[in-house]
C-alpha cells in the first residue's frame, strides 16, 4: 500500500538558533535553508526505506 509522507518543516529560525547556541556559528538565512532542505530530504528517504522493509 502506497503511503503519502508529510514531513514537518523545521523552521529556518530554529536552525539558526541551534547553530548559534550549540556551535557559536552565525548562519545566513540561505545556509539555514539549505540545511533544512537537506534534513527534510534525509528524513524522507529514511522513512520511505523504513516503510519499505
Amino acid at each position: 500500500m502506497e503511503r503519502t509522507l508529510e514531513i514537518k518543516n523545521i523552521s529556518i529560525d530554529e536552525v539558526i538558533k541551534i547553530f548559534k547556541e550549540e556551535e557559536g556559528v552565525e548562519l545566513t538565512i540561505q545556509e539555514a535553508e539549505q540545511i533544512v532542505e537537506f534534513l527534510k530530504m534525509l528524513l524522507t528517504i529514511t522513512v520511505k526505506r523504513f516503510l519499505d522493509e
